[in-house]
């Protein structure tokens, strides 16, 4: 009988740690989140190779999630990176995002924006929910090399360079823009949401101006 009461009572502790422990596996589960993400990173380079204009603004996409802007325009307009400040404008494409030379001499752009999402986010179409204008697919003859562009899955986009700007010596290099949006759902209770990649990588002559469709690739 004594052994009988040993065994239950053994096995009744174990039970009671196998109880707590799943328990306390549930409760970690559940509170390990993390926010939702979106990353907008602009890198233009070649024009400090340039002399500018009267003014000077180069404008990239924006970025969007159900045709909202995903930056309030107090995260976008007036920043200042380098010699370049930001101001919201509006295209016969909708509004973008110019950057607006406030230096003498021009300047390669570097300017990185992110937008967090404490409760994550859930993102249905990415190619609706990432950087605006959305044009039909049209290949560029001025894409960086890659895997393959994907016509069902990209779409093309616009950026513009003012025709006021002048090249300093013949010769002088193509301006590469490489834009890059990082989206990501979130964790929620441990579980991973899905992320994903918006890219635009070109290499526009030097003498191609105004707006150009350029390449946005999903990853």
């Amino acid at each position: 009988m004594k052994d009988i009461n040993m065994k239950t009572i053994f096995f009744g502790i174990i039970g009671i740690f196998v109880f707590f422990g799943i328990v306390w596996i549930g409760a970690i589960a559940y509170i390990n989140n993390s926010p939702g993400l979106y990353k907008y990173s602009v890198d233009i380079e070649g024009l400090n190779n340039y002399q500018p204009g009267l003014i000077t603004d180069v404008i990239v996409p924006l970025p969007v999630r159900d045709n909202q802007q995903v930056f309030a325009d107090d995260d976008l307009q007036y920043q200042t990176f380098g010699s370049w400040k930001t101001v919201l404008v509006m295209t016969r494409f909708g509004k973008m995002l110019a950057f607006e030379s406030v230096g003498r001499n021009l300047t390669d752009i570097h300017a990185v924006f992110d937008q967090k999402y404490p409760y994550g986010t859930k993102i249905e179409n990415i190619t609706r929910e990432s950087l605006s204008p959305v044009l039909p697919y049209v290949a560029s003859p001025y894409s960086q090399p890659d895997k393959g562009d994907n016509p069902s899955r990209d779409y093309s986009t616009i950026v513009y360079i003012p025709d006021t700007i002048r090249p300093l010596h013949p010769g002088t290099d193509a301006l590469t823009f490489n834009l890059e949006l990082y989206a990501f759902e979130g964790m929620q209770h441990s579980m991973d949401g899905a992320s994903y990649q918006v890219t635009v990588s070109e290499r526009i002559p030097a003498g191609v101006v105004n707006m150009t469709p350029v390449v946005a690739r999903v990853h």
